[in-house]
């Protein structure tokens, strides 16, 4: 009889191996231009908004970074926004003044409305924003505008990577964010991202001054600002060569705070934008925002299910140890390996875990990431869907009681916290 653990194997392994098979294959089907080889005729104008608050201690080398961008001065505007920072946030952004960076000063009121103010003092073609912890590649932005030769791309989202890893969970991370970058432009290849991340996404002014500013959005307003295009059936790119470096948390109570505000959004804003859920939205309605949902009760019944087995077999060896008068001598510790049972969902699994090493491989080329893996990537297959579970359990926990998510508590709404895929988000 097949019990309920091969069974959740093998919806697992065929959810998996579908959309492995479906990404490779469009993957293959895009090879020769994965990367936008068009090159720009013409310069236009450009303004990056950094929304800050208490963040004096990056601020410097994210400015550096955007003086450093390989565009004309005087098509690039750089624009500071100090949501009523309590350290010396605005002195730093004041040394850059001299520079050409313009600086602006209010009071707290959120990550939204420093977005906005900064929206209001540009009349630039094309307008990005830049979390004041991470770092730009010169040519990103080069690499990143030709995408909107097309008049109905509204946005064109860069490829982020962990800035210099050093803990075992920035390691982590490292590889989280590798496999962000494969499956967003895989989502651009199928007309389905969602996301479009705060660390130097460039959007058309002209959608703002259409369809309206950004929005609070709980907290996510990077996620509200691409289901509205979507919504409106505007295009959403990716230039995965475009290199974006964040500061990644580099505690779990950081990563926390991080991940809940992420979970929470996103499941909010697609509460909203509920009606993309159709054929009219073409694969974002009818394949990869269903596979989100499909993926996260998965992990969760898996998680569920493990920790169910766990305590089952901790109690049926507590109930054998007793009746022997706990004589651990007389347990079998020895392996049997005809005790395997090499069914079915056996050989699924080992086909799904091999086809996600391939995933991965794909996923560290396209994010030409040179540093060595193995232990990082052992560490992410082991522990990335306990963490996913937990977070998502977290998130449903607030919106079923209905708590309200906050930032982190040594943060607030202008700062990443304290950084920012899929959804992976």
């Amino acid at each position: 009889m097949v019990d309920f653990g091969e069974i959740l194997i093998s919806v697992i392994a065929f959810v998996s191996l579908y959309t492995a098979i479906f990404f490779i294959i469009t993957l293959l089907e895009h090879r020769n231009n994965l990367v936008k080889k068009a090159r720009l005729r013409k310069y236009p104008s450009v303004c990056i908004i950094v929304p800050c608050y208490n963040e004096e201690k990056t601020l410097a080398k994210t400015l550096d970074s955007l003086l450093a961008l390989d565009y004309p001065k005087n098509k690039l505007d750089i624009i500071v926004v100090d949501d009523g920072s309590t350290d010396n946030t605005y002195a730093v952004a004041r040394k850059y003044v001299p520079k050409g960076v313009r600086v602006f000063k209010k009071k707290n009121g959120g990550k939204y409305t420093a977005l906005n103010l900064g929206l209001s003092k540009t009349k630039a073609e094309f307008v990005g924003a830049l979390d004041a912890d991470s770092f730009v590649h010169p040519q990103a932005l080069k690499r990143m505008l030709p995408y909107f030769d097309n008049p109905r791309v509204m946005a064109v989202t860069p490829s982020l990577k962990v800035y210099k890893p050093k803990s075992l969970l920035q390691r982590i991370q490292m590889v989280e964010y590798a496999v962000g970058i494969f499956f967003r432009k895989m989502f651009a290849l199928v007309g389905s991202i969602h996301v479009t991340p705060g660390p130097f996404s460039i959007y058309r002014k002209a959608f703002f001054d259409k369809h309206g500013p950004y929005r609070k959005a709980y907290m996510t307003e990077d996620i509200e600002i691409a289901l509205r295009m979507q919504h409106h059936n505007y295009i959403i790119e990716n230039a995965v060569d475009a290199y974006v470096y964040t500061i990644s948390p580099k505690s779990f109570k950081s990563l926390y705070y991080q991940r809940r505000r992420w979970y929470n959004g996103f499941l909010r804003n697609i509460l909203d934008y509920k009606k993309l859920f159709s054929k009219k939205h073409g694969n974002l309605g009818v394949y990869v925002l269903p596979l989100a949902f499909i993926s996260i009760g998965l992990v969760i019944i898996s998680f569920s299910y493990t920790i169910y087995k766990t305590i089952d077999g901790l109690w049926n060896n507590y109930l054998y140890a007793k009746a022997i008068n706990f004589d651990i001598f007389r347990f079998d510790f020895s392996p049997d390996l005809f005790m395997i049972n090499i069914n079915t969902a056996f050989i699924l699994g080992v086909i799904t875990i091999i086809t996600g090493i391939v995933m991965i491989v794909i996923a560290m080329k396209l994010a030409k990431e040179k540093q060595k893996i193995l232990l990082s990537y052992i560490l992410y297959v082991v522990s990335y869907w306990v963490l996913f579970s937990f977070w998502w359990l977290v998130v449903f926990f607030y919106k079923v009681t209905g708590k309200k998510v906050s930032w982190n508590p040594g943060k607030d709404s202008c700062g990443s916290a304290p950084t920012k895929s899929l959804s992976h988000s």
